[in-house]
């Protein structure tokens, strides 16, 4: 089924696109804008996708088959992207603690106690 193969090689770049975020982190670098808005604008097709692997009711054994590969390569893209979201975060973090501190006035912080 063409949806399916289409579907399958979106996963397939998701996930290529994940494990090269996972390594900037892994390194901890924070990943460019480029690639976040690439991998922004193909979580969105997936979702397309998935919404139009969804109306497909029938599909023969082969198609079966094929869709059980397609929902664990999502589960796998699933698990990477929590697991570079934690990564992201733990890396902001870090990088927030080593910022120097901010120059507040007396007046900004009597706002923050009103």
């Amino acid at each position: 089924m063409d949806l399916l193969n289409r579907y399958q090689q979106l996963c397939e770049e998701i996930y290529l696109l994940l494990s090269q975020e996972n390594n900037l982190l892994k390194q901890e670098q924070v990943p460019h804008q480029n690639l976040l808005n690439t991998k922004r604008t193909l979580l969105s097709k997936l979702e397309f996708f998935t919404e139009q692997c969804k109306q497909v009711e029938k599909a023969g054994v082969e198609d079966k088959k094929q869709a059980q590969r397609l929902q664990q390569k999502l589960m796998k893209i699933f698990m990477l992207d929590q697991e570079n979201e934690k990564m992201l975060l733990a890396l902001q973090m870090k990088q927030n603690i080593h910022l120097p501190p901010k120059d507040v006035s007396i007046t900004q912080f009597q706002n923050l106690h009103d």
